[in-house]
C-alpha cells in the first residue's frame, strides 16, 4: 500500500469512528439516521464501518443529520490521515 493509500485508508476510518461517536451521542438508529439523511440504510453501515469512502455530499448529510459541524469531521479526517491522531474519537 503507498503512503497516500494509506493515509486514504487512515482518513476513512477516523471518518467512521467519529461519525459512530456522533450517532452513539444523539442515541440514533441506523435506521432513523439513514432517514435523517437520505442514504439508503445499506450503504450508510458500509460507510459507518470504514468499508467504503464517504462522498462530500455524504459527509455533509450526515454533518446536518447528526448536527455536527463538517469542518470537525474533515478537520479529525486530516488530523489522523497526517499521523497527528490517534484514529479514536476526539474528545468533546
Amino acid at each position: 500500500m503507498s503512503h497516500s493509500e494509506h493515509r486514504g485508508e487512515r482518513a476513512r476510518q477516523a471518518a467512521a469512528c467519529e461519525l459512530r461517536a456522533a450517532v452513539a451521542r444523539k442515541q440514533l438508529t441506523l435506521s432513523a439516521l439513514s432517514a435523517a439523511a437520505g442514504i439508503p440504510r445499506s450503504t450508510l453501515h458500509s460507510k459507518l464501518q470504514g468499508h467504503s469512502d464517504l462522498t462530500v455530499a455524504e459527509l455533509v448529510k450526515l454533518a446536518i443529520a447528526l448536527d455536527v459541524p463538517v469542518a470537525r469531521l474533515v478537520a479529525r479526517m486530516v488530523e489522523v490521515s497526517e499521523g497527528e491522531g490517534t484514529g479514536k474519537p476526539a474528545q468533546r
